[in-house]
């Protein structure tokens, strides 16, 4: 599992938005982990197996990157049970025992 923090400057440094920022080594590798997670989530078919994106506080839905707009996005710290959860795979909620099976009667037309 990859968690990705998502805050206004992360999303600031992987899309450009400020193009008079210096481009220093920190941003330039931060921009690099990002279109390899891009491309892991395009070869998958457009589907997240491994991604967590968090909102960390002063971030919203619209600093998600476009392409993890259609997963499940937590916010810290408000989440962190279910992030927790998630991170150990553990279900919230235990399905039931599965009871007997029913008795099928078939009365014949």
């Amino acid at each position: 599992l990859i968690i990705i923090v998502i805050s206004p400057k992360y999303h600031e440094t992987v899309t450009g938005a400020n193009i008079h920022m210096e481009k220093d080594e920190r941003m330039l590798h931060t921009v690099y982990i990002y279109k390899q997670l891009q491309n892991e989530f395009i070869q998958n078919g457009c589907q997240n197996f491994r991604f967590i994106p968090i909102l960390f506080p002063g971030a919203k839905k619209c600093h998600v990157p476009a392409w993890l707009q259609n997963t499940l996005v937590y916010t810290w710290p408000k989440d962190r049970d279910d992030i927790l959860r998630r991170l150990m795979r553990v279900e919230k909620y235990n399905p039931p025992p599965v009871g007997e099976l029913p008795t099928i009667v078939s009365t014949p037309l």
